[in-house]
């Protein structure tokens, strides 16, 4: 090796490398990660494309992101399993950095709108879906934007971001926009296992304590035992037809809730 190069670094080497090729590398790297927290459809093509249409952003960020990313596996695969493509619109209430969305997209063709109140994660979700043309992303606080007559509605991670009344008051309202036979779907948090409860618990805290998601939300995480969960969804004229807890490494106890509305 040439003196003058100094000492060989694989973290200079990586950092140096094509951007395009840098993004295979972490997209074949979270894809393997992915597999520890859970089975799920999304593939190695999937990695890499959503982690390229994030690499604008301060290396902060897209770390964050991709610590979203590999946890969504479980969740995919429950919105495949239950909710078929549809001429509708599929509504992503509280879509964050629009993950989850844009992965929807790259699996089917459907019309998604996604719903955000924080202005820095809705410009996030805009910029990453430039050029898609059937993906939304609009500013609206999910507490109190009008939600349109959807085919499907997603609730991923965001109802325990509030007390009690808000939460039924989001539910209510997505039952009366939820048209014939159709879906929506709630990820959320429960209490068991305890550890993982605990966990989850202290984590939020910290982020609803500085405000990390942008919006007036509760001061603590508002989870659920899976009773108090199925009694709040029958309150809001819905009907659980499924439900699966997320076996997953994660410290998070991830529950899916797969409703219609009540006849």
């Amino acid at each position: 090796m040439n003196r003058r190069m100094g000492r060989y670094s694989p973290v200079r080497s990586f950092c140096g490398a094509a951007p395009k090729l840098r993004y295979v590398l972490i997209g074949k790297m979270l894809h393997q990660l992915s597999h520890l927290f859970g089975d799920g459809p999304i593939s190695l093509q999937d990695f890499r494309v959503l982690t390229e249409r994030y690499a604008s952003l301060p290396l902060i960020d897209q770390i964050q992101i991709w610590g979203r990313l590999i946890c969504l596996q479980p969740i995919l695969k429950a919105i495949n399993r239950y909710i078929p493509t549809t001429d509708g619109v599929m509504v992503d209430l509280g879509c964050g950095y629009g993950l989850v969305s844009l992965l929807v997209a790259s699996q089917r063709n459907q019309a998604i709108l996604g719903i955000e109140a924080s202005p820095s994660r809705l410009a996030i979700a805009q910029q990453a879906a430039c050029g898609l043309q059937d993906v939304t992303f609009r500013c609206g606080d999910i507490t109190q934007a009008t939600v349109p007559p959807s085919a499907v509605i997603l609730l991923i991670d965001v109802l325990f971001l509030f007390p009690d009344e808000v939460q039924r008051g989001v539910l209510t309202k997505c039952s009366h926009a939820l048209t014939h036979n159709s879906i929506i779907l709630i990820k959320d948090s429960t209490t068991a296992p305890a550890w993982k409860y605990a966990y989850a618990t202290f984590e939020e805290s910290i982020k609803l304590s500085i405000r990390a998601y942008g919006i007036r939300t509760g001061k603590q995480p508002n989870y659920r035992t899976p009773h108090a969960w199925r009694r709040l969804i029958s309150q809001a004229n819905l009907k659980v037809i499924d439900e699966c807890f997320i076996e997953s490494v994660a410290p998070y106890p991830g529950i899916i809730y797969v409703c219609q509305k009540m006849s």
